[in-house]
């Protein structure tokens, strides 16, 4: 089960579409760390094959969330012909242009607050961070210091599928493909990325980096933990360690040695 919960760690974070060879890295490494974690034998894993499925776990997630997309979103499971037409015109209309990211997406105009929208949080919160004892808390170290891009992307693609369940009307199961959920992924990643780099270039400064900083936030307090985790393990960031060298680079220039107290030695 750790092993498992590891190895979604990466998906969620890294990438939820690994090409094969990588998918075998991440099943092994998944494995050896969670035998050091609950210290079991790790040499067992020579006699075992662990094959985990990325399509199983998005699959898991959006049978989870397609309840939480409904609510969210105002469908209805009505078979009046009306309420199927403003279904379909409903999920068209998310999807048209990702729409569906957007906290007010107002089909009229222009929609406002990118990356936003309430649904993005609720699916993280209840994928990642249901409570303490979930993977995004006793894992802090894959979701920390800001929920990373690729976790954001699986979500926005989680929520696509489910909106496009709708895209007839009434919902219908979507076929599992998984080159049409890749793509749809790595579609998001390059967004967000762009957003990223479009961001350092305004006055605004980085909008997905408070985004980013701002899920994570509101993730941990859904789960009960503090809003911030614990990170680094007592060690100094780089950047301390830099300026530490910089204050005492002339002293060892002079060849002395900084805030160290002279040694005289004496002899008779």
């Amino acid at each position: 089960m750790t092993a498992r919960a590891l190895y979604r760690c990466r998906l969620s974070c890294k990438d939820a579409f690994p090409p094969p060879d990588l998918k075998i890295e991440w099943a092994k490494d998944a494995w050896d760390e969670a035998c050091v974690k609950v210290t079991y034998p790790v040499l067992l894993r020579q006699d075992k094959e662990f094959v985990f499925s990325n399509i199983g776990f998005l699959t898991d997630i959006k049978a989870e969330m397609k309840h939480a997309v409904k609510s969210s979103y105002g469908f209805n499971t009505s078979r009046a012909p009306d309420i199927i037409s403003h279904n379909a015109s409903r999920a068209q209309g998310l999807l048209s242009n990702m729409t569906f990211i957007y906290q007010e997406p107002n089909f009229g105009g222009t929609p406002r607050y990118p990356y936003r929208h309430p649904i993005i949080q609720t699916v993280i919160n209840l994928t990642w961070f249901v409570d303490k004892e979930d993977d995004g808390i006793v894992f802090h170290e894959y979701f920390a210091p800001m929920i990373p891009i690729e976790l954001i992307a699986f979500t926005l693609t989680v929520i696509e599928c489910c909106i496009g369940e709708w895209s007839d009307g009434t919902w219908k199961e979507s076929i599992l493909n998984e080159e049409r959920y890749q793509s749809i992924y790595v579609s998001h990643v390059n967004t967000l990325r762009d957003l990223h780099s479009h961001g350092h270039h305004q006055q605004g400064g980085d909008l997905l980096g408070q985004i980013q900083y701002d899920l994570l936030k509101e993730a941990r307090i859904h789960a009960g933990a503090p809003s911030d985790p614990i990170t680094g393990g007592g060690r100094l960031p780089l950047a301390t360690l830099d300026a530490a060298l910089e204050e005492d680079l002339p002293a060892y220039e002079r060849n002395e040695q900084p805030g160290v107290p002279e040694i005289r030695v004496f002899s008779d």
